[in-house]
């Protein structure tokens, strides 16, 4: 049973409206009260992309709204900026201790390979064991076979300082070593020495060796005080080059370590066994004239070009081999070694011929 009709006008074309319904087009004003409501929509058998033309299962229409991309806040590139330069520093970081433990190693290496028989094994030999022990030969081999350079009296010249060690002699020879090392273990100013003792046969040290002994050790310490001079220290390497029953040369090769550079330079004495004594240098060459061509031409021969001896002239070429300070003379089984310091390096030649 319906209520009481009401009239009005369509507000579409005019005609009459009877309770909400115009008679003459059908316009409801209900269609449009309930628009948002259910009766359009949740009544159909689907819908359609008004874009996409793409159609839906029946039901509510979708909702269609417009999604906004989310821009990237400020704080997120900033937050990914510091991490991406956190990881660059712990790369370069990283990459520096490695160099850094790189170079360390290569020092420690560098410092640790003395000549000589290497670092001290706890029986004052070192490396090969004790070479006079005829025991050693079982698990070390012979002294003599150990792939080094052998001066021998056929060579032409000497090549290069080395130990020539004889094991058939009154006396023999053992090593000692000294070093110097800062409380401060990231210091690599240090200082290492190695040098040979003469011994007796049974191993002691008697007073006429134990005075040689003495000046040897002070040949090999003589820059000790001077280390902490250097960015990486000093090192001092002691050779016994010739030995006999009458004489023994010791030779030293002290090292001094910069950041860039290693300069070189030598020292040399030579002992009679019998008394202890030094052997000077007149004793073993005489310097003059002569001896000077002589260098000259040894040193073209077995040295090449040495600038600093091309720019000399005779006279001041003779003052630098009679020099006390930077002249050396040394024996080798080769022949006499002749030569001296100057700034930078040292030069020798190899005299075929001896005084003795």
């Amino acid at each position: 049973m319906r209520g009481q009709e009401e009239y009005g006008f369509c507000p579409r074309c005019g005609a009459v409206m009877q309770d909400g319904v115009c008679r003459s087009c059908g316009y409801t004003t209900r269609r449009d009260a309930d628009w948002q409501g259910q009766t359009a929509w949740q009544t159909g058998t689907g819908w359609q992309d008004s874009v996409t033309g793409q159609t839906g299962a029946g039901g509510q229409r979708p909702s269609l709204r417009q999604v906004k991309k989310q821009k990237r806040s400020g704080r997120s590139r900033v937050l990914a900026i510091t991490c991406a330069g956190i990881g660059i520093l712990f790369l370069v970081g990283i990459i520096v201790f490695m160099i850094f433990s790189i170079r360390k190693v290569f020092n420690e290496v560098q410092k640790n390979s003395i000549p000589g028989y290497g670092y001290d094994s706890g029986d004052g030999y070192f490396g090969y064991g004790n070479p006079y022990d005829d025991s050693y030969s079982d698990y070390y081999g012979d002294y003599d076979d150990s792939g080094s350079y052998k001066p021998d009296e056929k060579d032409d010249y000497y090549e290069e300082i080395t130990d020539s060690i004889s094991q058939d002699l009154d006396y023999k020879i053992i090593w000692e070593s000294i070093s110097m090392r800062p409380a401060d273990s990231d210091d690599e100013c240090t200082y290492d020495g190695v040098y040979p003792v003469l011994r007796d046969e049974e191993g002691k040290e008697n007073e006429k060796f134990s005075s040689m002994n003495q000046k040897i050790q002070e040949m090999v310490c003589k820059y000790k005080g001077e280390y902490s001079n250097y960015d990486s220290g000093i090192s001092s390497s002691g050779y016994v080059t010739y030995m006999d029953e009458e004489k023994i040369s010791v030779v030293v090769r002290h090292s001094f370590y910069e950041k860039k550079t290693t300069t070189p330079r030598i020292d040399a004495i030579t002992l009679r066994v019998d008394t202890g004594e030094v052997i000077s240098h007149e004793e073993m060459a005489n310097v003059n004239e002569e001896l000077v061509w002589q260098f000259r031409s040894r040193n073209s021969h077995q040295n090449g070009t040495v600038e600093f001896v091309d720019e000399l002239s005779d006279e001041e070429l003779m003052e630098y081999l009679k020099n006390a300070e930077d002249s050396v003379m040394f024996y080798t089984p080769v022949g006499l070694e002749i030569g001296f310091n100057y700034d930078g390096g040292w030069v020798t030649v190899t005299l075929k011929t001896d005084t003795l």
